[in-house]
Formats: structure tokens, C-alpha cells, sequence
């Protein structure tokens, strides 16, 4: 009986495996060697060398890749002629429609087969993408993380200071702390910056200056360390990944007045430059209404007094109402309430009436609020919409939203 049942589990292992095992014996398929790349700002290039046993080739290679913090991925088969021995490549582009920010994680891995239908799958890897130009070295407090270049390790540190107070002072208000990494990438001037940045108009080159950009669902804030205000570009940055950590998971977005006001509120170290435009605009009556500001202009003008507008506001707001008040907008939004019922919750008053409350305060006579038509909620988008920078006489971080990311 023994014997039957012995004989039983021979054959059963014969069937299922295709013979006996020979101990020490190496799989079909095996991965030579696998090296990644930056190659900025046209992409990340992948190469593998891997091999199969003969008379078998290497028919495909997939490469599964995904950024950290993206709810989708993406694949792509690697370049290569058949054969036992091969070395396959591809690159993934990160500018133009395929923008992907420096400081981005990539996890990625590769699912290889044969033509004898044999697959192997790799573990799982994960990638930084940086500006390869660059040698970078990093400073990091908690879970912030500053990656410099050059001898300015001390500045480096000075944003990181600047990151921690804010996340301290903001983070309390908002009712948030960071629950991922923040890679905050500085850059030491404009020119080494600006390919970094998602495509701008000739016009916006010229006469706007990006001064940060922040990307809360993948934990990157670029910034120019250089600035004489690094402090106050840092922490305006900064608050837009708490504001995004906040609303994550709201089914709509925040108005770009609230968003940016927020984030000079948040400012440490807040400049002046644009209170000219403003005080210029109040003094002639033209403001325009809050309701029209749920996104930032594309005028160079425009955009100045949008930011000293939102930050008017959101100042009048938080300090005639208290503090504590914010905590509460931000629980309204979850709720998948639109602006106007979150003031209404909040406070009792919708954007026209917090318009012209805030003219109040200023000697304004108040505005008629154009007829409002109640839409459907507005689905809160999975890549933000494009940032405008701000004018070079501003000396002030730009936005927090980002533009179009490709998974």
C-alpha cells in the first residue's frame, strides 16, 4: 500500500512539473542585468539584458510602471530582436505631453516571456527621476526631504527649517500633517529651473517667473533656492501639499482663490509686491468678482492681482472668523459640498456675500452678483490643471497646483 501511494506521488509530480527536479538547476528565463537611466528632460531610459535556455528566445519583454502616488499605471514593451541573449530598452518620456516632474518615484517592474511560453516576472523596483545635469545631494527632517546642488547645503537646510515651521503652524490650522515623503527639488537659479517645468508660452517665459510648483499626490515641490525669500516660496509651497492632503479625498476641487490665498496666509516670509496692483484696483473699483477666480488668469496683470486679491480675502476671512474656522472648511469639502455650501456651512454666506463683505472692509461699494444657474457638482480632476507662474517684479512662489502629469 505504501508502495502504491509512493509510486502515486511520483507520477503526480511527473505530470505537474514535467519530470524530476534536478537540485541546483536554474529557471528557464534569467535577468542579466538591468539598468535605469535619467536621461533628463527627455525621459527615463530602461535597458535589460536577459537570457532564456536554447533553442528558446526572448520573445517579450512588458514593463509595468506606475508613479508613486498615481491611482493608474502604465506599461510598454521593450525594443529587441529575438533571440537566446538579448538586450532590450525603452524610454520613458517625461516632457511635453508626457510631463513627469524631477523628484518623481517610478516604481516599475518587468514581466519577460519566451517562445516556449515560459514567463518570468521581476520584483518590484522603484526609480527617482532627477535632473541628471546635476550632481544632488539631500537634506531631510522627518518625513521632508531637500535635494540641492553646488555648495549651498546651508540653504538647503534654511528651506527645510522654513518647510518644518510651516508644516507646524499650517499644519495645525488646516488640520493635516504630511502622510507621505515631500521631495522638495531646488533649483539655483531660473535658467537651470525652467526645462524642469511643465510647457509655457514664449509669452509667460518672458514675462512671468515661476518660482514654485507643487504636486501634493506625488509628494514633489520644485522651488528656486536662490530667491532672497526661499523661506516664503518654501512655505507657500508647502501649504498647497497640506491643503492637497486635506482634500484628498473631496469630490471636488478648491477654488483657485482659496487654494492660493491659503498658501500666502501660510507664507512665513511674505513679500509686498503685489500690494501696488491691488491698492491700484481697489482705488479705482475694479476687482474682479470672487465667483469669476475659482481658477488663476493667464494675463501676466492679471495674474499679480489675482494672487493679492486671494490673499486680501483669505486674510479678511481668517481673521475676522477665527482659525479654527478653516479646519471646518476642509471637513465641508469632504462632504463633497461646492464652495458656496461650504461658506454656507461654515459661516453663513456664500462667495457673493464674502465679496462683498470683504468691499465692505475696504470702503467698497458692494457688487450685484451675476445670476447663478446651480450646476452639478464638478468632479474633482485626477491632474491639475496648468499653473500660470508669477511676474518676476513679484518675487513671489507661483502655485501650487501642477500641470498634466502621464502616469
Amino acid at each position: 500500500m505504501k508502495k502504491k501511494l509512493l509510486l502515486s506521488l511520483v507520477l503526480l509530480f511527473w505530470i505537474a512539473f514535467g519530470g524530476f527536479p534536478t537540485f541546483g538547476q536554474q529557471a528557464p528565463i534569467s535577468v542579466k542585468s538591468v539598468t535605469i537611466k535619467n536621461q533628463f528632460p527627455e525621459g527615463v531610459l530602461f535597458q535589460v539584458a536577459t537570457e532564456t535556455a536554447a533553442p528558446a528566445q526572448i520573445r517579450e519583454i512588458r514593463l509595468e510602471m506606475r508613479l508613486k502616488g498615481s491611482p493608474r499605471g502604465s506599461y510598454a514593451y521593450l525594443e529587441f530582436t529575438p533571440a537566446t541573449t538579448i538586450e532590450g530598452k525603452y524610454l520613458l518620456k517625461t516632457s511635453g505631453a508626457q510631463f513627469k516632474p524631477v523628484g518623481a518615484l517610478i516604481e516599475y517592474y518587468f514581466i519577460i516571456t519566451d517562445s516556449e511560453k515560459r514567463v518570468l516576472e521581476t520584483p518590484k523596483e522603484t526609480h527617482l527621476y532627477l535632473d541628471n545635469r546635476f550632481e544632488w545631494s539631500k537634506a531631510a527632517d522627518g518625513l521632508v526631504e531637500v535635494y540641492y546642488y553646488g555648495p549651498v547645503k546651508s540653504r538647503a537646510e534654511f528651506i527645510l527649517k522654513a518647510s518644518a515651521e510651516t508644516i507646524k503652524r499650517m499644519g495645525s490650522i488646516i488640520g493635516v500633517q504630511p502622510a507621505q515623503p515631500v521631495r522638495i527639488i531646488a533649483y539655483n537659479n531660473p535658467r537651470d529651473m525652467l526645462p524642469a517645468l511643465p510647457f509655457q508660452s514664449t509669452t509667460t517665459q518672458r514675462e512671468l517667473l515661476v518660482e514654485g510648483q507643487a504636486w501634493h499626490e506625488f509628494g514633489i515641490l520644485l522651488m528656486l533656492a536662490s530667491d532672497p525669500q526661499a523661506d516664503g516660496v518654501a512655505s507657500h509651497e508647502m501649504t498647497h501639499m497640506l491643503v492637497g492632503e486635506a482634500t484628498k479625498d473631496a469630490a471636488v476641487n478648491v477654488p483657485a482663490w482659496l487654494n492660493e490665498g491659503l498658501a500666502e496666509y501660510g507664507n512665513i516670509n511674505p513679500g509686498t509686491s503685489y500690494d501696488a496692483v491691488l491698492s491700484e484696483s481697489i482705488a479705482a473699483n475694479q476687482l474682479p468678482p470672487l465667483r469669476g477666480m475659482q481658477a488663476i488668469p493667464g494675463i501676466p496683470r492679471a495674474v499679480i492681482l489675482f494672487y493679492g486679491q486671494s490673499r486680501a480675502v483669505v486674510k479678511y476671512l481668517v481673521e475676522t472668523y477665527g482659525e479654527n474656522k478653516v479646519k471646518e472648511l476642509f471637513s465641508a469639502f469632504n462632504k463633497g459640498l461646492r464652495i458656496d455650501d461650504v461658506l454656507k456651512t461654515v459661516y453663513g454666506f456664500d462667495q457673493d456675500a464674502l465679496d462683498n463683505n470683504w468691499r465692505k472692509s475696504l470702503g467698497l461699494p458692494p457688487v450685484e452678483p451675476a445670476p447663478q444657474v446651480t450646476p452639478l457638482p464638478t468632479p474633482r480632476t485626477t491632474t491639475p490643471k496648468q499653473p500660470k507662474p508669477t511676474s518676476p517684479a513679484t518675487r513671489r512662489p507661483a502655485f501650487g497646483c501642477a500641470g498634466p502629469v502621464s502616469p
